[in-house]
């Protein structure tokens, strides 16, 4: 099993501060999924979870996907200026059912500041991984310093990020559009501030990458499976945010079936599409697979299948 042999290199786990768009699609629950599995199994810790769109039961949602692991005590913020009104997600209020705190999106901060007292905790640096709106990453980098921290977003970033990876762009063929960087003005703008301002090695999981690689579905146990199939997906969905997720988890881009292409990536804040100027210095990066797509489909499919202990019983 691929987690049990990542155990044996790791001496201790690593901190992840995750963000998540968390409102339409269900590969974000599975992206959490695998994380919250990794964390049960000691080799990562989620320092904290920011959701960058926000709706009526994105809380309680996420909390109970959390708990059901007894997990359920990892810190959650929101960006509350990304509130989604009128839109139906057809997983969030299902997932909610599940949840026995009574959070609610009003007991959250701000998800820059839970993202700022983390970090500033830190005694050793962690990875942002973001699957959602880049919003929040914007947020961070432009925060000044203040109560938690001397420091302002970037340079907190700068002392204790070792990477930022991101699910988002298209970068195989000039030009590319992805939905994480081209839906609304702000996820445009916010796109093109992240590669202008980002202090540390940028990494870009794009759609090109995960949209064949179809894992997941209705049959996953536990409240994963539930959002598969709420989500209309009983057969399965394109893997874009559980790929990033289980890359980061994995930390090694040989090891995790990749190559990086780096340069110099930017962002049209007009057009959301994204280019992309090769470096072999640079501190950008794209992924380009180097495996079968079976090949990532099935250590998915493998981690997302696995029984979890409650991690409280088993630390009990």
């Amino acid at each position: 099993m691929l987690f049990e042999q990542l155990k044996q290199k790791r001496e201790k786990p690593l901190p992840v501060l995750f963000g998540t768009d968390w409102w339409s699609d269900c590969d974000d629950v599975a992206a959490l999924d695998i994380l919250l599995k990794a964390q049960c199994c000691d080799l990562v810790a989620i320092k904290a979870v920011g959701i960058n769109s926000v709706m009526q039961y994105s809380a309680p949602s996420l909390q109970a996907v959390c708990a059901q692991y007894g997990l359920g005590e990892i810190p959650i913020g929101l960006v509350s200026s990304a509130r989604r009104k009128g839109l139906l997600c057809l997983y969030q209020k299902k997932l909610a059912a599940f949840c026995q705190s009574g959070l609610t999106n009003a007991d959250c901060p701000e998800a820059y500041k839970l993202y700022r007292r983390e970090l500033a905790a830190l005694s050793e640096k962690a990875v942002i991984l973001d699957v959602g709106f880049p919003g929040l990453l914007m947020e961070l980098l432009q925060s000044p310093p203040d109560e938690i921290s001397d420091l302002s977003g970037a340079e907190l970033i700068k002392e204790k990020v070792a990477a930022v990876i991101v699910m988002g762009g298209r970068w195989d063929k000039p030009g590319g559009k992805e939905y994480n960087f081209s839906a609304y003005k702000v996820n445009r703008t916010a796109a093109a501030y992240l590669c202008d301002h980002c202090p540390v090695s940028l990494i870009f999981l794009g759609y090109e990458v995960g949209k064949n690689v179809i894992t997941g579905g209705k049959a996953v146990p536990g409240l994963t499976g539930r959002a598969y199939a709420a989500h209309l997906s009983g057969k399965g969905r394109p893997s874009w945010d559980p790929m990033a997720a289980l890359f980061a988890v994995i930390g090694d881009v040989e090891t995790a079936g990749y190559r990086l292409v780096r340069g110099k990536a930017a962002v049209d804040p007009a057009s959301g599409k994204n280019s992309f100027v090769p470096d072999e210095n640079g501190s950008h990066a794209y992924l380009v697979k180097t495996k079968e797509d079976d090949y990532y489909k099935e250590q998915i499919n493998a981690i997302l299948m696995m029984e979890i202990e409650n991690h409280e019983e088993r630390n009990a």
